[in-house]
């Protein structure tokens, strides 16, 4: 029994290899060329994607700011950059040019009995003398190149570990065995010229079509538009669209980086082409991509213009000439009408005067001073600190605080009134209304006093203080409501003060707002309700945002005494703005606050600290970065081991007293607007900074006055 079953059980075995052997002959041997042609075909024949233009950015009116402009690029092979970045190719590339090089023979470009080995050697040859003659078309350094290719390397790999990490089976992905864009906007007679001389004998080079990010008339908008750059493999990563094969990124591929472009990615990125063709060129498939939809700012582009306009008259004019910003917000929509930083630069110029342009540290002319500037907001900090004193039942409209000049005898040198240490005179009796309307410290130190660090940091949040307004931008900062929490977390000693409410109840020590919140507060006690602003929309008008607090209402009966207060400021003789921000506007008025904000002067030198492998030290004086410095030595450079600021600008003022930024928040309302009551007519929410200008009413008042005046007297 059981040899009859040993027989059967060796009978079946024979079978299977027999089979095996029959299939692996015919594999092999029969049909060896079928199989390594369909293997050749893989690597001649790989899919290619063609990148889809991006949608436009346009302005509330429909003008076109940002848009893709048809190029042409050179795209090479994964497998030969090899030969660019190492100065030889490795076996990928070598299996690669065995590859075209039986496609070449079989097609009769090479004799048919000639070795693959030898015509292999042969497209090596071409490929070693392809790089000066790229260098020489494109005016692209061969060392440039090289960088692009090491870059584009990297991104790969980085891809390969991330996909290996998640399903370990795979030994090689997609993106090993194509085309990558090495150089980016051939122009013309280029692109022609590559085709003619190099296309033909290096069949590892296309040029392929491609698209150029262009923006027309945008130089005041530079910092909010944004830009697109390859995308990384955190972002591929990251991608909600990764499982779409037309839509998700993939190494190389464009998307947006910074400001509306990477906001507005999802709607802005279009779905890409793909394309199979023979080693001869002929199409077998082909799909053609899509534009991406366009995204609709809510800025007025002649608006925004005009702001800037009048904002860097203010800032060059001013003490401390060194930047600004201001934005304006419809109060009814909360759509940001302006959103304008200043200093800017050409669109066009950015990656030219790229290290020009982070090193001019007085200017600082790529920050986006509107929405990611956090700046001590000064005394327009007041109108919230009276809101939360008044709703915490801690002063009434009625009520009186006295200004003495001084807050504490015991410190007759701090906490001062400004009129104080200007004039030395006194406010005297302060209701609520005057306190506003004077800016009297003495009223808000007392206020700050009394509601405790907590409490009035819990109405800075209410007010939008310490959050986004919901843009979306990746730039936009939350600034800083200090609470008693966070000063613990973030001091030295770990503690919280009583007179850090005193310093924050006038906008003082570490809070902290932007130029954007700051216009979103005006807008808040002109509406009664704060709300996000509104800054991008689709081609349906459906706001494009990123998720915001919920709305915050607040009680009319408080809101009045803040709005007589700010109309106050502006248009009763003796105000902190009177003089400066009145407005000449038939049927219109101004409300608003001042704040003059105590800052440190901004550093714009380092002396640094240095120290060498063999032991001396140095001590070099240079920018801020410590890269700069590392520049100047060769290898084996320096370890740094400390820096102090030796140089800022600007200089403190004769007595000592630090330099203030000038703010000014505000909003108009019809001149038939009962005194107190929710603004009628055009209701404009703005708000402007001035760095180092010193006076709030007399630097930054007149600059939010002609913006008023601007608004009022043009149509939108």
């Amino acid at each position: 029994m059981f040899a009859r079953r040993l027989k059967w059980f060796i009978i079946m075995l024979s079978t299977v290899a027999l089979i095996v052997v029959v299939r692996l002959v015919d594999i092999q041997v029969l049909r060896a060329d079928h199989f390594q042609a369909l293997a050749d075909q893989l690597l001649t024949r790989p899919v290619r994607y063609l990148a889809a233009p991006r949608g436009s950015i346009r302005d509330r009116a429909g003008r076109v700011l940002v848009a893709d402009q048809p190029t042409s690029d050179v795209s090479l092979r994964y497998e030969v950059l090899a030969a660019l970045i190492d100065g030889r190719l490795g076996p990928d590339g070598r299996t690669y040019l065995r590859a075209v090089a039986r496609a070449l023979r079989k097609r009769g470009q090479f004799p048919a009995d000639m070795p693959t080995s030898r015509i292999a050697a042969t497209l090596e040859d071409r490929l070693a003398g392809l790089w000066p003659e790229l260098a020489r078309l494109t005016g692209v350094e061969p060392d440039e190149l090289r960088r692009r290719a090491v870059a584009i390397r990297r991104r790969v790999q980085r891809v390969k570990q991330y996909i290996q990490a998640r399903s370990p089976t795979v030994e090689q992905i997609a993106e090993e065995h194509g085309f990558h864009v090495l150089v980016r906007g051939l122009s013309d007679e280029q692109a022609l010229a590559i085709r003619l001389q190099l296309e033909p004998q290096h069949h590892w080079l296309r040029v392929t079509p491609g698209l150029q990010r262009r923006a027309r008339q945008a130089d005041t908008l530079v910092h909010l538009l944004g830009r697109v750059g390859s995308a990384s493999p955190d972002r591929i990563e990251n991608d909600s669209l990764r499982a779409d094969e037309l839509r998700g990124l993939r190494p190389g591929d464009r998307c947006g980086i910074s400001g509306v472009e990477r906001a507005g990615e999802l709607v802005l990125r279009g779905t890409r082409g793909r394309v199979i063709e023979d080693f001869d060129r002929t199409v077998i498939e082909r799909l053609d991509p899509r534009r991406g939809s366009d995204v609709y700012l809510t800025i007025d582009l002649e608006v925004q213009r005009a702001v800037y306009d009048i904002l860097a008259e203010a800032v060059d004019n001013s003490p401390h000439p060194c930047g600004g910003a201001a934005v304006v917000i419809d109060v009814a929509t909360r759509e940001v009408l302006a959103l304008v930083s200043y200093p800017t630069y050409a669109y066009d110029e950015y990656r030219r005067r790229y290290d020009e342009l982070i090193r001019d540290y007085r200017w600082m002319p790529t920050r986006f001073r509107a929405v990611s500037g956090i700046y001590p907001p000064g005394s327009t900090c007041k109108v919230i600190a009276l809101y939360g004193g008044l709703a915490e039942g801690i002063v009434t409209p009625e009520s009186t605080i006295t200004c003495d000049g001084v807050f504490r005898p015991e410190l007759p040198n701090s906490f001062r009134c400004w009129i104080y240490n200007r004039y030395r005179v006194t406010h005297g009796p302060q209701t609520a209304s005057d306190a506003l309307r004077n800016s009297c410290n003495i009223y808000f130190f007392t206020l700050g006093d009394r509601l405790g660090v907590d409490r009035l940091c819990r109405w800075f949040e209410r007010f939008g203080l310490g959050r986004p307004q919901g843009t979306g931008l990746i730039e936009e900062a939350p600034g800083i409501v200090p609470t008693s929490d966070w000063l613990r977390r973030h001091r030295r000693d770990h503690r919280a003060y009583p007179a850090d409410a005193w310093n924050f109840a006038i906008g003082q020590g570490e809070v902290a707002a932007t130029p954007l919140q700051a216009a979103n507060v005006a807008a808040t006690v002109a509406s009664g309700t704060w709300r996000p602003v509104v800054l991008l929309r689709d081609e349906a008008g459906e706001p494009i945002a990123a998720p915001a607090a919920p709305e915050q209402h607040f009680d009319q009966r408080y809101l009045s005494v803040l709005r007589e207060g700010m109309w106050r400021v502006v248009n009763e003789p003796g105000a902190t703005a009177y003089k400066y921000a009145r407005i000449d506007v038939p049927g219109y008025v101004l409300c608003g606050k001042t704040g003059s904000a105590q800052a440190a002067p901004r550093p714009i030198k380092r002396r640094w600290y240095l120290e060498f492998p063999d032991g001396h030290r140095e001590t070099v004086v240079g920018g801020l970065l410590e890269q700069d410095i590392l520049d100047r030595y060769d290898d084996p450079k320096p370890r740094i081991t400390g820096y102090r600021t030796c140089e800022r600008y600007p200089l403190p003022e004769v007595d000592g007293r630090l330099p203030s930024h000038a703010w000014f928040i505000g909003f108009t309302q019809s001149r038939r607007t009962p005194r107190g009551a929710a603004p009628h007519g055009k209701v404009y929410a703005i708000a402007a900074i001035v760095e180092y200008g010193g006076s709030g009413g007399a630097t930054a008042g007149p600059v939010v006055k002609q913006i008023a005046e601007y608004l009022l007297s043009h149509e939108e």
